[in-house]
């Protein structure tokens, strides 16, 4: 009884965990359901040999999550709404459509009570299911393999390591891709937080350059079973995104 009331704990905690890229390591209780939803993202790309720019709109891009066990998850991914608006020497390109079905599943192989922490694995697949041009049409996959843990009242700490083979930019074949990232957070006062996040990609076929970015962001945890987050990052590298804006919700039933 007492390992699982600790089981339950941990999992109301691991909300709390998340950051806005770097993923939690736990599970939810079988059962119960839960609701992580990019409200609204945003991301803005100009490229610095010209003039042209990139925009993206994400609306309600949703994973719904249930517990199988204790230790395993099963989990559905969607892109409710997506808008895509290229600009190309004076000339404009707008597509909008639905996105990928993402299919995913999580086990929480390993934690220890003591140092409040936890890891997990996270396989997937993407199903082209996009519409209106916004997708590549290819099947996608890969593995994430998440961590944190707690660093004392208040504070958590938590990393990422992933692995994914993606459609290349000349769509004629496939490229392996690997992301890390880590974040730090920190309670402030009643229900309110903030977090620190840093990201690094490199992809098999641009490993001389790479795509980073830093971020920050703040959390407003409405109830043990709704949050709020708002997260901002900055690009670093050739192939990063300039900015990304994000507000999402995190709502457990």
């Amino acid at each position: 009884m007492k390992n699982a009331s600790l089981v339950l704990l941990l999992a109301a905690l691991a909300a709390r965990l998340a950051a806005q890229v770097t993923e939690t390591p736990e599970t939810i209780a079988p059962g119960e359901f839960l609701v992580r939803m990019d409200a609204i993202s945003l991301a803005f790309n100009r490229d610095d040999s010209g003039p042209n720019k990139f925009s993206a709109l994400g609306l309600a891009t949703t994973i719904l999550s249930t517990g199988i066990t204790k230790d395993v998850d099963a989990q559905i991914g969607m892109q409710f709404f997506l808008r895509q608006t290229y600009e190309f020497r004076g000339a404009s390109e707008r597509r909008s459509g639905l996105g990928d079905v993402t299919l995913r599943t999580k086990w929480t192989y390993w934690r220890n009570a003591q140092l409040g922490a936890a890891a997990a694995v996270i396989p997937y697949v993407k199903v082209p299911t996009s519409t209106g041009g916004v997708g590549n049409d290819h099947v996608e996959g890969g593995v994430i393999f998440p961590w944190a843990m707690s660093l004392g009242v208040g504070t958590a700490a938590g990393a990422m390591a992933s692995w994914d083979v993606v459609r290349n930019d000349a769509n004629n074949g496939y490229d392996s891709r690997w992301l890390m990232s880590g974040f730090l957070r920190q309670h402030i006062v009643g229900p309110l937080g903030v977090y620190a996040e840093a990201t690094l990609g490199v992809s098999s076929s641009t490993l001389s350059s790479f795509a980073g970015g830093m971020g920050a962001g703040a959390t407003w945890d409405v109830s043990k079973r709704l949050q709020f987050d708002y997260g901002v990052s900055r690009g670093l590298g050739s192939r990063a995104t300039d900015w990304l804006h994000g507000l999402r919700v995190r709502w457990s039933f």
